[in-house]
């Protein structure tokens, strides 16, 4: 892995009556989602390392709120790598 991108994922309570996050997890995939590794996430900030190559980057987050509640999003080609950029 030689790059990286922090991007950061922010949750609160709104007029709607929607809990706080609890727990954030955050995976990538730099196969089209045949396979995933954690990523790193730190104060609701995730840091995503990159391979060397051109390619795409898959995300997989998954939040629980203090209910117990849970979401879950996958995106995949979410964005592109380009080597050297």
């Amino acid at each position: 892995m030689t790059g990286s991108r922090t991007a950061g994922l922010r949750s609160a309570a709104t007029a709607s009556g929607a809990r706080v996050t609890r727990e954030l997890t955050v995976e990538t995939s730099f196969d089209d989602g045949v396979t995933w590794r954690p990523a790193p996430v730190r104060d609701g900030a995730v840091t995503v390392l990159h391979p060397a190559a051109d390619g795409y980057v898959a995300l997989r987050a998954k939040a629980v709120d203090a209910g117990g509640g849970t979401v879950e999003q996958t995106v995949i080609r979410a964005y592109r790598i380009v080597a050297g950029a």
